[in-house]
């Protein structure tokens, strides 16, 4: 009667201590894990959302939002001096040196502006008016090139914003100003003018310091500044009352070829690029 009371308490005993004995086998641990790895998700899934739709959203995730939310940069280019040259461009075609051409024109660079931008991921549009031309009909001079072309810009504007306007114009200064070279490439040098006679002057300035800064970190000293121009023998306006975003270019001068503007308008689509576009990311 003893033995057969033992063999059952050490029966009883064996099934009592079976499932510690079953928890510490490696095939239960490895069954068990993801049933908690996903619970842990569905967890830290739940904290996540209830961040997201809280007021105190983490910086991280509303980097994140921006970054997915934000809308290709948008650049607008147009030529207020649209018939401005270069000479040996007009030497090449014509056999003629001139600053200024009807045909062979800094107008004509707009298809090359805007396949540069875009290949640094900005999307693009020209004002497609040829402003000198219109001067030529209405019998004008250039004194009234931007009251010209400030109706078309102002009615674009309404139908269109940007994040970033260039007014692009040739300099007249000589080739050793407007020249430099990096790297056995020669570039045309750019300098970027801001009118000081209204109230987007420094929202202009700021954007102009920005862009300078950026395209003098790809090619040293390519830019060659921002110029500040009041009222007084000059502008002061140049139709920057339009947009805060809006910066005139001055892109090389009348001595630089083809080939030195080309290069240089890649420059400067990978400077807003890195300038303005990407400085979320980065």
């Amino acid at each position: 009667m003893l033995k057969k009371l033992q063999w059952s308490a050490g029966l009883l005993l064996f099934f009592f201590v079976l499932p510690v004995i079953a928890g510490q086998l490696p095939f239960n641990k490895q069954a068990s894990t993801p049933i908690k790895q996903e619970k842990q998700a569905e967890e830290k899934q739940q904290v996540v959302f209830a961040a997201t739709n809280s007021s105190e959203q983490s910086d991280l995730e509303m980097t994140k939002d921006l970054i997915q939310t934000k809308d290709p940069f948008q650049v607008l280019i147009l030529f207020t001096h649209s018939h401005e040259s270069y000479g040996p461009m007009v030497q090449k075609v014509s056999g003629k040196v001139a600053n200024y051409d009807t045909q062979t024109n800094i107008y004509k660079f707009k298809d090359d502006i805007v396949n540069n931008f875009q290949s640094s991921g900005l999307q693009t549009d020209v004002l497609d008016v040829d402003v000198m031309e219109l001067l030529k009909k209405e019998g004008k001079d250039m004194r009234y090139a931007y009251s010209t072309v400030r109706p078309y810009l102002a009615n674009h504007l309404k139908e269109q914003s940007y994040d970033l306007i260039l007014d692009v114009h040739r300099d007249g200064i000589s080739k050793k100003a407007s020249t430099i070279t990096y790297n056995n490439e020669t570039y045309a040098k750019i300098a970027l003018v801001v009118g000081e006679e209204h109230p987007n002057f420094r929202w202009n300035t700021a954007y102009a310091d920005s862009l300078s800064t950026a395209m003098n970190k790809l090619i040293p000293n390519i830019s060659r500044g921002v110029i500040s121009k009041d009222g007084e023998g000059g502008n002061g306006l140049y139709n920057q009352d339009l947009a805060k975003e809006m910066i005139i270019v001055e892109l090389g001068g009348v001595e630089n070829t083809e080939e030195e503007l080309k290069r240089t308008i890649a420059i400067l689509g990978k400077a807003i690029s890195n300038a303005f576009a990407s400085e979320i990311i980065n």
